[in-house]
């Protein structure tokens, strides 16, 4: 494939919004929980890791040659043994992950916007604008990150520099008050949600055949929203405090609520709102693509497209059963970090040394 179908840019761009997705919602308070007022340490530590990590992934998409992440099982462990667990890592990763998102989704409207509307309209009416750009291929979803992408920094910066108005900068000290250990707790969770999820674009390898390309793109598109996080959770610290953070749900959008200079400017979260709908569309885009794509290959289908409709309503379904409350939701996420070790880590260490020992070359 000589050709790419997809620019460097528009694919930074992408991960940058998969990135940011709903993890942009959740990680501040749950940070804040762990580290308090030096939750915003953990984002450098847990960007530094994952910068540690992306030469393994990039020498991994080296050694794919621009074959598919299936095929490229397939050719490392046999075809029936390499179907089988591209089978199983995309239903127990990707596919879990897009069950997630979907929950985080119908929480988040349900709790702060519309109480009163059923959560399974808003998932089918988000789902109806995620299939249709997946169902159109990987150049029109490029194209649209590139057209979308720039409301992003502009509602970021708008909020941010309206928080600057009333802030409170003593919140931030003293610095490693309580020590390393909960900032590298703090960091591992927000490694695990959203960075080690990064080993799933390498099913976008073939779209990007040069592994110089790929790298670039998640370079790119992981110091963005690393820089988003940090300058995310030092304003919110500094705007509300590590005490309020720990016990909000949505940090993040809660803090936007407090912007209020004169009678007229004010009522952020709907600008809030907004970044986030735009970033959550580009996460279940990027977690259907993977998990349509894949299962189709893995499975041997002709036409990849039926697989449409019993993994999307699989995923509503599973979406309202997979925690009952966020009671459940919090020690849920404490179990999380591991998990994601073993696919985002452990897995992608298996394939790269399995490479090497089939003499694949970079």
């Amino acid at each position: 494939m000589n050709k790419r179908s997809i620019s460097v840019r528009q694919f930074a761009l992408w991960i940058t919004m998969y990135q940011i997705g709903s993890a942009y919602l959740l990680i501040p308070s749950s940070l804040a929980a762990v580290a308090r007022h030096d939750a915003w340490i953990c984002t450098v530590v847990a960007i530094a890791i994952h910068f540690l990590l992306i030469p393994l992934l990039t020498a991994i998409a080296g050694q794919m040659r621009g074959m598919s992440f299936v095929q490229h099982l397939r050719r490392l462990i046999g075809t029936p043994t390499g179907s089988v667990l591209s089978i199983l890592f995309i239903l127990l990763f990707p596919y879990l992950i897009l069950i997630l998102t979907l929950r985080n989704l119908s929480d988040f409207i349900t709790i702060s916007i519309m109480p009163l509307t059923p959560p399974y309209v808003v998932l089918m009416l988000m789902l109806v604008v995620v299939v249709y750009s997946v169902w159109s291929g990987v150049p029109t979803i490029g194209r649209s990150a590139e057209l979308l992408f720039f409301l992003l920094p502009v509602i970021f910066l708008l909020v941010g520099l309206s928080l600057l108005y009333g802030i409170h900068w003593t919140n931030l000290a003293p610095i490693l008050e309580y020590g390393w250990k909960p900032v590298l707790r703090g960091a591992f969770s927000l490694l695990a949600f959203p960075y080690l999820e990064t080993i799933g674009f390498l099913f976008l390898v073939p779209e990007l055949p040069k592994s110089k390309n790929w790298s670039k793109a998640v370079w790119i598109g992981s110091a963005i929203s690393g820089t988003m996080y940090l300058l995310m959770m030092v304003l919110t610290i500094a705007t509300l405090s590590e005490g309020v953070m720990a016990n909000l749900t949505f940090a993040s959008y809660f803090v936007a609520r407090t912007i209020e200079i004169g009678d007229f400017f004010q009522r952020f979260e709907v600008v809030i709102t907004v970044f986030w709908y735009i970033s959550i569309f580009f996460r279940l885009v990027m977690l259907l693509h993977i998990s349509v794509q894949g299962l189709g290959e893995a499975f041997g289908l002709k036409n990849k497209n039926t697989l449409f409709l019993p993994l999307v309503l699989l995923g509503i379904v599973a979406s309202g059963i997979i925690w009952p409350n966020f009671a459940y939701l919090i020690d849920f996420m404490k179990v999380w970090p591991l998990y994601a070790m073993i696919f985002g880590i452990a897995f992608p260490v298996c394939l790269w040394i399995m490479g090497k020992v089939k003499k694949l070359k970079t």
